[in-house]
This record gives structure tokens, sequence and C-alpha cells, in this order.
């Protein structure tokens, strides 16, 4: 990772790049963001929601970000750590940045406790796909419904 880039935890200082990010990955899935100012406060602020953010900041802005969630399996029955979501501007991958987010969640994984992490991706994100695939994930495929 280059020495100008840091991951570290949100701030309420960060909700306004954070809000762009989310906007840029939600596009990049196809999908049409919709948040409000107090949904944003309530993610950088309110330690009371499961969510554990993290940015990621690179000369000083914030380039990336990623949100997990401590979840439990009924099949597995024991907890695990969800990757909701890892996002990085294009301009940032392919320099290991991805590689030190996923480390940053198996550190938080190991302090917490918990022996996996889960996560998925769209099946045509070739990218994604590979640069997992790369790092010894495996996957299942899976089809995602909303309601």
């Amino acid at each position: 990772m280059k020495a100008n880039t840091t991951i570290r935890s949100a701030q309420a200082t960060d909700g306004k790049a954070l809000i762009e990010l989310f906007k840029l990955h939600a596009q990049h899935e196809g999908h049409k963001l919709i948040i409000n100012n107090k949904q944003l406060h309530a993610l950088t602020n309110n330690h009371t929601h499961p969510l554990i953010l993290f940015v990621v900041e690179h000369n000083g802005l914030v380039e990336g970000y990623m949100s997990l969630i401590k979840q439990f399996s009924t099949w597995d029955m024991d907890y695990y750590l969800y990757l909701d979501c890892l996002f990085l501007k294009t301009s940032l991958r392919g320099m290991n940045i991805g590689k030190q987010m996923m480390a940053t969640a198996a550190e938080l994984s190991k302090s917490l406790g918990l022996k996996q992490i889960q996560w998925q991706t769209p099946h045509d994100n070739n990218n994604a796909i590979a640069f997992y695939q790369k790092m010894g994930a495996t996957g299942k495929q899976k089809l995602r419904f909303f309601w």
C-alpha cells in the first residue's frame, strides 16, 4: 500500500465523501442510492447500529470504503463477519489497497473472535471475482432477491 494511503474508521467529517462513494458504488452495481443526511449522520456518529465502517484516505481524500457487520449463521451455528461493501475508486485499483482492506477486515474478524468472513459480489463483476479468487477466497453461486 502506498505511504500516502490510510485505512481508518469513518468519522462524521467523512460524510460528504462517503455519499459520493456510495453513489458511485450503487451506480457500479446498477442500483440507485437513497440516503438522507439523518441516515448518514447515524452511520458515522451512532454506534448502536451493527455496521462497522472504514474509509480509505489517499493523498488526503476519502477514495474508498468498506462496511462490515457481525452476523449469525444458523447453518454454522456461529457468528461471522459479513463484508457488506468494499469499494475503491477505479484510479486506486491494482495498487494492493484492496488487499490491505481485506487484511483490515481479517484483523477485525480476529479481534472479534470470528472464524470466517463472508461476502457477495455481482456475478458479472469479473474484476472483483478475480481479485477475491487471487486472495484464495472460494465462492458459491446464489441469486439474491429484493422485496
